[in-house]
């Protein structure tokens, strides 16, 4: 999304991505018995309030980071269609232009990289080819990876590899950011609960998780 927002503007929000991920480690010795948990922490420490920038390009811009967490519908109820445990997405607007991209994401804890992964990927990426990721957390790390770097591996090795693999914090600010990773164009509509695709089909899924980056050009 680099060549929709102004520099001071990318820069700021690849700075606060980078930074919240490497701190959101810390937050592993009080949720490490449950991945939910640890996503909530996730999410919760990505957030933050509007930061006003100042004039680029002769316009005012903002940014926040959102988090909202869906509830329940029983155990397991929002993976069992899509495969995703939640969404990362980026929304920019500007004027009346409104820019989307997104990446559906399974989280899992270290060691639990497992068979049930590569059948939640393979979904998610039936769904949106090219828009799903992994998430693991780890007692001194967290890192991601695309999902079809992760499945690709896993079909050559059957084992678990580290293909593709990054910490975390590369992975938001140098992979999803500037779109080497995710979909541009793919959001999640969560008051219809609706994937909407870059194609505009759109799949009926609920998520557990939606973390927003959020760009405003105000003036």
């Amino acid at each position: 999304m680099k060549d929709l927002l102004p520099e001071p503007a990318y820069d700021a929000i690849r700075e606060h991505l980078s930074q919240r991920a490497r701190e959101a480690a810390a937050g592993w010795e009080g949720g490490s018995d449950e991945e939910d948990t640890l996503t909530g922490d996730l999410g919760a420490t990505l957030r933050t309030d509007w930061s006003q920038l100042p004039p680029a390009d002769g316009y005012l811009w903002r940014w926040r980071v959102r988090y909202k967490k869906f509830r329940g519908r029983g155990q397991g109820a929002f993976e069992k269609t899509s495969g995703a445990d939640g969404i990362l997405q980026i929304e920019i607007t500007r004027g009346s232009e409104k820019h989307f991209k997104g990446v559906l994401f399974q989280a899992k804890k270290v060691g639990r990289l497992n068979g049930d992964l590569a059948s939640q990927l393979e979904r998610m990426e039936q769904l949106a080819p090219g828009g799903s990721a992994v998430i693991e957390y780890g007692p001194t790390t967290y890192r991601a990876a695309p999902g079809k770097d992760y499945l690709q591996g896993h079909a050559t090795s059957h084992e678990q590899r580290d293909a593709g693999f990054r910490p975390l914090s590369e992975f938001l600010g140098d992979s999803f950011l500037p779109c080497a990773s995710g979909l541009r164009g793919m959001y999640y509509d969560a008051v219809r609960e609706l994937l909407v695709l870059p194609s505009g089909v759109a799949h009926h899924i609920s998520v557990r998780h939606r973390i927003t980056v959020e760009t405003e050009r105000i003036s």
